[in-house]
This record gives C-alpha cells, structure tokens and sequence, in this order.
C-alpha cells in the first residue's frame, strides 16, 4: 500500500487545475490571465458579426465601384447591354435572341410619343413644387434629418428628369399589360438600373387572349385543348360536339369547354389613360423608389448575414430561423415597403397627370379597368402591390389637391 499511488478524485483534479491557473479555492484572490476574456462567447460573436458586416459594406462599395468604372468607360455600351439584358428578363427576345419592339410608325409608339413629353415636363414641375414646399418648412424653422433627406432625394430626381430625353422610352412588342420604369418585375416598367428610360409593354394598349367561344359555326378557326391549346378549325356538329381539323389534319371531337378562340381585348383607348400609368411610372423616378428599394435590400441582405453569423446552427430553433431569414426580410420588409411606394407613386402620378393637362377624376375608373387585365390573385401580403380597392380608395382621398392643380393649369392655359 505504501508504494502505490491513489488515483487523484475529480473534484481534487478540479482544485488542482484552479490553483494552477489562479481561479481555483486555494488561489481565489488571484486574477485571472487577461488572455481570457476572448472565452465570452457573447464577444466573440459580436466581433463576428462586426466583420461580416464590414465584408458586406465592403462587397457592397467593390460593386458600385465596379459599377460606375464600367459606366465611365463606354456609357452607350453599358446602357445597351443593360437595356438588353433588361428585356430578355422581360421576355421581350424571340427564340434568336433579337429583341422584339413595335415600330416607329406603330400606333403605340406614336401615342407613347404625343403623352410621354408632357408628362416629362410636367414631373420636372412636380419636383421643384415638392422642393419648394419643404424650403418653406424650413424657412419656419430648423431642417430636420427626414426633411434633408428628401431634399437629397429630389435634387437627384431634378437632374434626372432634366437629362430625360422626350425619345426616353421603348415600346416592346410583349402580350402583357405592363409598363415600368422602376424595377424590371413592376406592373408599368422605370428602373434604377437603367435611368432615363421607361420599358412600355404593347399590351398595355391591347392583348390577344384566349376567351370561351360564343356564336360557333362551321369554318370557324378556334383553339382546342389538346397537349396544351392547339389551332383548329370546326368542319361539322353533332349535338353539342364539334368536328375540328388540327393544323396536322387530324380530325379531334371537342365539345364548347374544351375549345377557346382568340379574342383582342383594348386596355388603354386615349392618351388620358396612357398618362395615368406613365405618370405613374414617372413618379417612382420623382421619389427615388428603385434607388430606395436597392438600398433596403442591401440592408436585408447585410443583416441576414449578420444574423446568421452570431446564431449557433446546432439548435433546430436556430436552424429554421436561419433558412427563414430570407423569406421574413422580403415579407416583413420589402414588400411592405414597396406597396406604401406604390401608393405614393400613384399620388404623385394623380398630380403630375394634372400638371400635364389631363383629368385626374378618371384615374380610379381606369384603375378598376386595369385590374379586371391582371391575372394576378395572390394575397396583398405577398404581393409589390397593394389591393386594387386599397388603391382606389387612395386615388379618391388624392383626388382632391389633385383636381384643383388640373383646373389651374387648365385657366393658365385659357390665358395663353
């Protein structure tokens, strides 16, 4: 027994581990090494995500760089492969890749061309009444950070739309009811990818489409549903079936609910309702909104992977936090985000209509027109756009500042 050793217990390893390093019972007055406050895991992930932040900044400031070294090299080339890349995203290529636009001599083109000047002129007057208001906010007393912000805002406005040409617009021969300006996936297309020019889709003047027949007859030339909808042409009836010839000779029996035919149907029929959804578009470049919503993105972005950085993926909790944090930033911020620019757009858009001579009492019919064209049911909450109800609503409670600066402009222009 003398000569054998004991082995030490746990709790003796324990104090004996504390005397050596200066924490244990034996040594508790001691302090601890300095070294070992990188332990706090708390530090360290605060530390963690101080640089992922920073990288993100950093990223962010390399492309912008990027970005504007590529502008300033060849402007006329960078704005073509962009307007490109633009409408191939837009689905405006046809199957050799050439872009698909509507003459100059088209009746789309033309209309563009009669409304789109005024309206230019008449958004370079909305931003300088706009300017104007918040001055003599100021002038009664200290500028706050919101009212510099918005004069930042409209000074960059000013200078875009004092560069924006009258030919600032292309006409894209694309069967949907849609024009934009702000961002390629907007219902009327101006993007901050692209300034200075408004992408308008030829079906905002009219769509072909597929409607349930009425008056059928022998020789008539319908589409049946057959591997998707195929041309034909009716040959005989029986009853309530029809005999259909396809485009391959084959004969088919199709009854009415299996058969559709193409039907034209008009969307915008004057240059009043063509100036609605322009002026609509003009006023997104009026307050910035694509400069704006790239911006919120880069912050969603920047913070998702700040959050994912200071998280400990080993929690389930924590792990479908993680792969939600994409799916809560568009939900919980950009979307909503985006609808209240909407509804400013189309306040701003009833007063520049005004200013350019065209009656702003029109909009909410046009409105209820437009949305019976749009296919698009999902939920508000999921939606870039707010209800159509909400929408209109919004235009009557405009309606009014707006009426008021059509009938000045209209008594200016008796005077002349």
């Amino acid at each position: 027994m003398a000569g054998r050793r004991m082995p030490l217990a746990p709790a003796a390893l324990r104090g004996l581990r504390g005397i050596v390093i200066g924490t244990g019972s034996a040594n508790s007055g001691a302090r601890r090494p300095i070294w070992e406050f990188w332990n706090n895991r708390w530090l360290r992930r605060a530390l963690r995500a101080s640089r992922i932040g920073a990288l993100s900044v950093s990223i962010f400031g390399v492309g912008y760089t990027t970005g504007v070294s590529d502008v300033l090299a060849d402007p006329q080339d960078f704005r073509q492969k962009k307007a490109t890349a633009l409408l191939k995203s837009m689905n405006a290529t046809d199957a050799e890749g050439h872009v698909r636009l509507c003459e100059d001599h088209s009746e789309e083109v033309k209309a563009v061309k009669r409304v789109l000047p005024r309206l230019l002129r008449a958004a370079r007057a909305q931003v300088d009444a706009l300017a104007e208001e918040i001055f003599q906010a100021i002038q009664q007393g200290e500028a706050t950070r919101s009212q510099e912000k918005d004069l930042e805002t409209l000074q960059r406005a000013q200078k875009r739309l004092q560069g924006w040409s009258d030919h600032g617009f292309l006409v894209v021969d694309v069967n949907t009811p849609n024009a934009f300006a702000r961002r390629p996936n907007s219902i009327a297309p101006v993007t901050p990818m692209l300034p200075r020019m408004v992408f308008v889709h030829r079906g905002i003047f009219w769509v072909d489409g597929l409607a349930r027949p009425e008056g059928l007859q022998v020789g008539k030339e319908v589409y049946v549903r057959r591997d998707g909808w195929q041309r034909a042409k009716l040959v005989s009836q029986h009853q309530d079936q029809w005999a259909a010839i396809l485009g391959d000779s084959e004969t088919v029996t199709v009854g009415p609910e299996d058969m559709r035919v193409r039907e034209r149907r008009q969307l915008v029929e004057n240059d009043e309702q063509l100036a609605m959804l322009l002026g609509h578009e003009l006023a997104h470049a009026v307050h910035d909104h694509g400069y704006e919503s790239l911006g919120i993105w880069t912050t969603a972005y920047s913070l998702e992977l700040v959050l994912l950085s200071i998280l400990d993926p080993s929690g389930m909790f924590i792990f479908l936090l993680e792969l939600a944090a994409g799916a809560i930033a568009r939900y919980a911020f950009v979307l909503p985000l985006g609808r209240c620019d909407e509804m400013e757009a189309d306040a701003t858009g009833l007063q520049i209509c005004a200013r350019a001579g065209y009656d702003p009492r029109l909009a909410t019919e046009f409105m209820e027109r437009f949305a019976s064209f749009q296919d698009d049911r999902s939920p508000t909450w999921a939606s870039t756009h707010p209800s159509t109800e909400g929408r209109i609503k919004a235009l009557k409670d405009a309606e009014a500042d707006a009426i008021k600066c059509f009938q000045e402009h209209q008594a200016a222009r008796r005077w002349l």
